[in-house]
């Protein structure tokens, strides 16, 4: 079965529910109830044809602007918030008074305070764990403004490198997830993000419902999307 110019490849599984997967360009991976008729499942797809090509869009313009791989040596630019910053490192010894990381906005440096500089995978390991923190600081905030507003609440909530979306929502544990990357992108990114994931306790589905919850508290979401995906 093909979709467009996309291959559909479908997996019968005990659940109850079908889903949908865009693991890789040109095919869709679909995990299909065993018990539902196979004109029922292909029906279910094509209904959902234009949110895979959507999707299989997004993955295609996201590997064409995918950035070359960061090496962490010092002058590197490193991207957070939307604001590039020259990356440093310096002997902790020498430097007692910093912190593991500081970001200074006006002179737009990032500076590591480490034992040993000259170890790029250190650097790694330091900058990776202190954005992470970073970031999970504030997605806090952003659900302790949002929440109250929405009337709905998750469970918990996490940070993890995703290739293919911004955020994820289990619906039966009310858990988001949230892209490492987000770091690097502007605030009213994240804030888009967070908000399309709560409105995802409301409805599971990307329907009409949705898109008119998005509007309701976030109406500018479509521009911000568009600024996410660019």
């Amino acid at each position: 079965m093909y979709v467009g110019d996309c291959k559909v490849e479908i997996t019968r599984k005990r659940i109850k529910h079908l889903y949908l997967r865009i693991k890789e360009p040109g095919c869709v991976h679909v995990s299909a109830p065993k018990h539902w008729p196979g004109d029922y499942i292909q029906s279910v797809i094509e209904a959902r044809s234009e949110w895979i090509k959507e999707q299989q869009q997004k993955l295609l313009q996201r590997q064409e602007t995918t950035p070359r791989a960061q090496s962490y040596e010092d002058h590197e630019e490193i991207v957070v918030e939307g604001q590039s910053y020259c990356l440093k490192a310096v002997r902790k010894s020498a430097f007692p008074q910093l912190s593991a990381v500081t970001l200074c906005r006006e002179t737009k440096t990032l500076t590591l305070s480490m034992s040993d500089p000259s170890n790029l995978e250190a650097r790694k390991k330091q900058l990776d764990k202190w954005l992470r923190a970073q970031l999970k600081e504030r997605i806090a905030q952003l659900l302790e403004h949002w929440q109250p507003i929405m009337g709905v609440a998750a469970s918990d909530f996490g940070v993890r490198k995703m290739k293919t979306r911004w955020g994820s929502c289990n619906i039966r544990t009310h858990k988001i997830w949230l892209n490492f990357d987000l770091m690097s992108k502007a605030a009213e990114s994240l804030e888009y993000v967070v908000v399309h994931e709560l409105t995802h306790l409301y409805e599971r589905y990307h329907n009409k419902r949705f898109y008119r919850l998005m509007d309701k508290y976030l109406p500018d979401w479509r521009e911000r999307k568009q600024r996410l995906n660019s």
